[in-house]
């Protein structure tokens, strides 16, 4: 006696290429301008003055804009996992795509900040044309001249 199973009937819809697209383009602009004012928004926090032509820039930190941005940027991680888990493919593609970039930009300005923050030590070795002469005498004493 065998019996077969009947299928089981998807519940789920994939969303026609189109409007996969459509959706896809839609929060790529909104992916956009939440990007650009989380970033406005980090850059403010951290005391950039925008309007300002004589403010002196060199003591603002790059650090709470690149907050900003990664939390952007995983809000859109985010909703490209929504997107996954509603079949719209291209938008999840796109949206994981802007994603991490986003994140990866954050990344960047962090590393370029550590090192703007954290110089490298200096060199032990050549410290100027003073120490180059043994007695401070002629050249046939100095090295390499």
């Amino acid at each position: 006696m065998t019996t077969t199973l009947p299928r089981p009937v998807e519940d789920r819809r994939r969303l026609h290429l189109a409007a996969d697209i459509v959706l896809a383009i839609v929060l790529f602009a909104v992916d956009a301008i939440v990007s650009l004012i989380a970033l406005y928004r980090g850059m403010d926090a951290a005391g950039y003055a925008f309007f300002d032509t004589g403010a002196d820039h060199t003591h603002v930190s790059m650090t709470k804009p690149a907050v900003h941005v990664v939390v952007a940027g995983l809000v859109v991680l985010v909703t490209a996992l929504f997107a996954y888990k509603g079949r719209a493919f291209v938008t999840a593609c796109v949206q994981a795509l802007v994603g991490l970039l986003l994140i990866l930009g954050a990344a960047v300005g962090l590393v370029g900040q550590y090192r703007e923050d954290h110089p490298p030590a200096p060199e032990p070795g050549y410290s100027g044309p003073q120490s180059q002469c043994l007695s401070g005498g002629d050249d046939s004493e100095c090295h390499g001249s």
